[in-house]
Parts: C-alpha cells; structure tokens; sequence
C-alpha cells in the first residue's frame, strides 16, 4: 500500500509519495532558500555603492561651492580694493578744490578790504576838495564827479572793516591749513590700511556668509590668507607746495574768471585842447588796480586813482602834475603766528613851498616819471607808506598725480588661499583696477587724469592664472 503524505511549503500543496519524493523536495526547499540569501547580499553591496556615490557628490559639491564661494569673495575684495582706492583718489580731488575755493574766498577778502580802504581815502581827499569834485566833473563828466563825492557816504575810516576782513580770512585760513590739511594727510598714511581693511571684510562676508565648509567671523576661523601680487595704489598720489607753477596757474586761471579780481587800467582825458605848446596831450584821470599772487604764495592788492594836470614849464616842458584821489595797498606776508593790520599815518608833501617838478626829481629811484602818463606814482608812494599788512601762512599744500603716471590706471592683484582641512586647499585670484573715465559731456574737456577732477571709478580686470 502507498504512503501518501501531504507537504505545504509556500502555500502550495504537496503530495508525496514514499521516501524518495520526499528527499527530493527537501532539496528542492534548500536550494530555494540558498538562493534567497544570496540575493540580499547584492541588495546590500548596491546600497554602499549608492550611499559611497551620494557621500562623494556631495563632497564634490561642498568644494566645488567652496571654490565659487572664494572666487566670488576674492573678486569683491579686489574690486573694494580699487573702489577704495577710486574714493580716495576723489576725496583727494574734492579737497584740492575745496581748497581752491577757500582760496578764492581769500582773495576776494583782499580785494574788499583793499577796496575799503581805498574808498576811505578817496572821502578823505574829497572832503577836503583836493582836487574838487566839480573840477573832475568838468573834465571828464559827471559820472566821475558823482563816483568820487560818493565816497563821502562810507565814512573817513576803515579801521572796523579792515578787522571784519582779516577775521574772515584767518577763518578761511584755517579751513585750509587745518582742516583740509588734516584730511588730507589722514588719506595719505591711512589709504593701505583702508584698502587692506575693505579687502578684508569683503572676504569675511562672502565666504563665512555663504555656506562655506568653514564658519567664523575672522580670516583665522575660515582658514583664509591673502596677499597682494600687485599693488600700484602706494606710489600715484604725491603731495606738493602750494607755492609751486601747477597750483598758482591754477588759482590764477581761477582768480581770472571774476571782473572784480582782475587787473583795472583806465586812463580818461579830457576832449578839447589845454594847452597849445602840448597840442597832443590831454588832462588825465587814471584809474589803477591789481591782484597779484606773488611766486613765494603771497597777496599783493593795490589801488589808485589820480587826476593828472597837464602843465608846461620852460625848463623841462609839458609835464604831468599829480594829484592823488584814492589809494590802498594791502599784502600778506609769512612772519608772525596771528594776522595783523598796522597802518601808518602819511604826512602829504607840502608842495606850496617847493615846486612839485622839482621834488619829483628828488626823489629816491631816478625820480618819478612825470611824462609818461602812464601810472600814478605819487599815489602809489602813498599806498606803500600806508600799507596794510596781514600776516599769513601763504598757501595750503596740494596732491597731484606722480609725473609720469597720469594716463596710467591703477591695478591691485590680490591672491587667496583657503585651508579647508588638513589635506584640502583652494585658492583664488583676481585683479581690480582704479582708472579716469569723465562724464561723456566732459571728456573733450578733461582729457588728462588729475587730482582736480573727481571722475576716478573702479572695475575688475581679466587675472591670469586664475585656478
């Protein structure tokens, strides 16, 4: 009789009959579980493979993010770099010009206060009709006569407006030698270490702020160190005198540009014939004036006016007999700490006992020129014996671009490394420069770079061997 056994393995049923069916499915059994273990094996090796593969992507992106985050940093501080070496370069600009414009301020003070004493003079010789205003009115028109008794108006003294226009300009003085000056200098020795500080906060923002391996707030913390591989921002810039041709051409082209501070020289004659001997000459009115900036960097301002009366005398002829109206004469000058005003009392000369001929003859120089008819040099003796005189350090120093490097831009290579870990580091370059670019309706004007117009920008450049 058979021997029927039912076996359920896996849900499915099994009938076997006698023992050899039943050895041979146990062995079918064991092979199919063999086979199960071996393929958890693979599963396992495929999952390390992934988790090694996703563990190397992302080390690949974390450098490769470090590497775009330190090219980024170092491109910003190098361009910051040249940004501040372009504001500096203006601010520089800027202060050459304010200090253009505190000296044309000085300058007009020196003409009015030259004026106000030359109007002083002017009311003390009308009251006392030497010459009449009527007289000059006759000759030359009513205008003059009405020009000269207006002087009467402003008073015989000056004295308190002379300290008014010194006061003023010890002020302005002191904007320029001080203030300006203080800037100034502060730019010069203080110009690397501004730039070395930009470079450095730049790198410190955009790599310990943009998801670097590293974090920190200082270039240790990030494992950064930069060094310059070009540095042209420490020679372009030099500081010179005041009393130098570039800077007095300058504030005398400044200086020219205003009516009232430029040079007067007008002479008025009278219309009909005043004496037959001298048919070709005239009575005269001369008007003189000036503002001079002398070569060690001082003022000189002078005035006068003067009514000429033709004479004849038969031993030396047709001459010129002068009558001083109004005069003035003010000068700065370096000695002393504080300005001052000294003005002397002029005793006139008393030509009704000599004849004013013979004393023009006397005089120191060769004489005074009484035929010519072309200054008053009696007026001007008066001015310089009655001279005002205004202590002052004369003027300010000035930066300009170093002689040969004017059209040349100014470039700053900067270079940094980053220690990531002890077997891992990147490194970086770029190159920034400084450089002139005027507004495209002043570049016909301002072709040459200078420290007098504030048009300096800042760009990045192509570097070379850039990783």
């Amino acid at each position: 009789m058979s021997l029927g056994i039912k076996h359920v393995q896996h849900g499915v049923v099994y009938r076997l009959k006698g023992p050899h069916n039943i050895r041979d499915h146990l062995g079918r059994v064991d092979g199919i579980s063999q086979q199960k273990g071996q393929t958890l094996l693979l599963g396992l090796v495929l999952c390390g493979a992934g988790v090694l593969a996703w563990i190397l992507m992302l080390e690949l992106g974390q450098r490769v993010h470090d590497q775009s985050s330190l090219h980024r940093a170092t491109d910003a501080a190098a361009y910051s770099a040249a940004l501040m070496q372009a504001r500096s370069m203006n601010l520089h600009a800027y202060l050459n010009r304010a200090q253009l414009a505190h000296q044309l301020g000085m300058a007009h003070l020196i003409a009015v206060a030259t004026a106000s004493q030359y109007r002083a003079k002017l009311a003390n010789q009308a009251s006392r009709r030497n010459p009449p205003a009527s007289l000059i009115g006759a000759f030359f028109g009513p205008q003059h006569s009405m020009a000269y008794s207006s002087a009467l108006s402003g008073g015989l003294e000056s004295a308190v407006s002379q300290h008014v226009f010194r006061d003023a300009y010890l002020r302005h003085e002191r904007h320029v030698h001080q203030a300006l000056d203080q800037v100034r200098q502060l730019q010069l020795k203080g110009g690397e270490q501004q730039r070395e500080h930009a470079i450095h906060r730049m790198l410190i923002a955009n790599v310990g702020q943009s998801g670097s391996a590293l974090k920190g707030h200082s270039l240790a913390q990030l494992g950064l160190s930069v060094s310059l591989t070009l540095d042209e921002s420490k020679g372009p810039v030099e500081q010179y005198s005041g009393t130098d041709s570039v800077w007095r051409d300058f504030l005398t082209e400044l200086v020219g540009q205003y009516g009232f501070l430029t040079e007067r020289k007008r002479t008025y004659r009278n219309r009909w014939l005043v004496n037959p001997r001298c048919p070709f000459k005239r009575h005269e009115l001369r008007r003189k004036g000036q503002l001079k900036l002398r070569s060690d960097g001082q003022w000189l301002s002078e005035e006068s006016l003067s009514f000429h009366a033709l004479r004849y005398n038969k031993i030396i002829g047709c001459y010129y007999r002068e009558y001083p109206m109004g005069w003035a004469l003010l000068n700065t000058h370096d000695k002393g700490a504080h300005p001052s005003a000294t003005q002397n009392i002029v005793t006139m000369p008393d030509f009704s006992r000599q004849a004013f001929w013979r004393w023009s003859r006397a005089q120191s120089g060769g004489g005074l020129n009484i035929f010519s008819g072309k200054g008053n040099p009696l007026a001007q003796r008066y001015a310089q014996a009655a001279a005002v005189k205004w202590s002052a350090k004369g003027l300010g120093r000035y930066t300009q671009l170093k002689i040969g490097r004017e059209h040349k831009p100014v470039r700053i290579a900067v270079k940094v490394f980053q220690k990531i870990n002890r077997d891992n580091t990147i490194q970086s370059q770029a190159t920034a420069q400084t450089y002139f670019a005027p507004p495209t309706s002043l570049r016909d004007r301002a072709k040459t770079p200078s420290l007098f117009e504030p048009y300096w920008r800042a760009t990045l450049i192509p570097s070379v061997n850039r990783p």
